[in-house]
């Protein structure tokens, strides 16, 4: 995220779990063996499992506890059958609902904000080529849905130094007509990180019933993040983008995070009166590529 650190192994514990066609009125998942013919597929989850199933283990980690406080985000980020407040087992988080989607659900009660959040460390990583998410999200003062990818050296180099890649997040409170892409390292992190924003056309807001697809093109000394077309990037990332003296550490491999947040100041703003008490973000799938 745009304000400080989002990734906390401290606060977060990762415990490995483990994996649905349109719903209606939507469009048929894409099927597309791959965004260009010179591009491999080398991973992808289309999340068609039955409804109400998990994520597959082998795909997926869920993490727990709060988001990271230089963040000031409210919610907890609850694992699948958990009952600790504000977690609820009889209101699950995170789930495949039947129809090709993963369902990634902030809910709201009087214990306060619950969420998920999913991340493939250790399972599917890329060290450039394509990643690209199929996603739709529900609107509201102080959401916070993410797409976006972390170091995987993040354990030894620590952030902001392993990287990061926000190929896709969006506030409501911060840019209501845009989602905004954003690469964080030494030099460049948090409110300081390199990024810009995709305008919806003709001043519009984020549509709940649309999907869009996210993505960014990596290949050494440069990322190009997109909306629906990789052929029209809305931002270019390379060394000479970054600040003076700033170091370039984006020739390793990274891995995908997918999380729901809730903000309370800052970046993300408040929630109000006039958010919903439960915010959905939908993904249709996730795919890894290989550069050619």
């Amino acid at each position: 995220m745009l304000q400080g650190n989002r990734f906390s192994f401290e606060t977060l514990l990762f415990v490995l779990l483990g994996l649905a066609s349109p719903v209606p009125g939507q469009s048929a998942k894409p099927r597309t063996a791959a965004p260009q013919a010179s591009y491999k597929l080398l991973w992808s989850d289309e999340f068609n499992g039955p409804a109400h199933s998990l994520p597959s283990q082998t795909d997926w980690n869920f993490e727990q506890g709060p988001g990271p406080s230089s963040n000031h985000e409210a919610q907890t980020y609850c694992l699948p059958g958990s009952s600790t407040a504000p977690c609820s087992a009889g209101k699950p988080n995170t789930f495949e609902d039947g129809h090709g989607h993963l369902v990634i659900r902030a809910i709201h009660s009087s214990a306060g904000w619950s969420s998920a959040r999913l991340n493939s460390f250790g399972k599917h990583e890329l060290l450039y080529g394509r990643v690209e998410a199929r996603i739709r999200m529900t609107s509201g003062n102080g959401f916070w849905p993410a797409f976006w990818l972390l170091g995987n050296d993040h354990a030894t180099a620590s952030w902001p130094r392993c990287g990061e890649q926000d190929i896709m997040e969006w506030v409501q409170s911060y840019t209501a007509t845009a989602t905004s892409s954003t690469v964080h390292g030494p030099g460049y992190s948090g409110s300081h990180g390199v990024g810009s924003t995709f305008t919806f056309p003709h001043g519009g807001k984020i549509d709940d019933r649309r999907f869009h697809t996210y993505g960014m093109t990596w290949s050494p000394n440069r990322m190009e993040f997109y909306r629906d077309d990789p052929s029209h990037p809305y931002l270019v990332v390379t060394p000479d983008s970054l600040p003076t003296g700033a170091t370039w550490v984006y020739d390793h491999p990274f891995f995908v995070i997918l999380n729901f947040a809730i903000g309370t100041q800052g970046f993300a703003g408040p929630t109000d009166a006039t958010t919903p008490k439960q915010g959905e973000m939908l993904v249709d799938y996730v795919r890894l590529y290989q550069a050619p």
